[in-house]
């Protein structure tokens, strides 16, 4: 599930918790993630990972669909429509 899924944005947003829950465990870091849950989301094969590249394509053909609707792609960091989108825009420019 993606974090902009959008069938169901606020199950993005819970996946996306989720998986930074686990990896502040995994760093050994103050997390709010129990054994149990993490056993439970494993046992219905919960994808600890995020496809990077899959990520950075969705966030792509974002961006081509912003251009040809606005004619540029000066997406503002804080884009009302899509704040993963004018995230991520202003981190390619860096």
């Amino acid at each position: 599930v993606p974090p902009n899924f959008s069938e169901n944005k606020a199950l993005g947003i819970w996946v996306l918790g989720q998986r930074a829950q686990y990896r502040l465990m995994k760093e050994n870091k103050p997390s709010a993630i129990t054994l149990p849950r993490i056993k439970l989301l494993n046992d219905i094969e919960f994808d600890w990972t995020v496809n990077k590249d899959e990520w950075w394509q969705e966030r792509y053909d974002e961006l081509n669909m912003y251009q040809a609707r606005m004619g540029h792609c000066r997406v503002p960091r804080k884009f009302s429509e899509n704040r993963a989108l004018g995230r991520w825009v202003s981190t390619q420019r860096r």
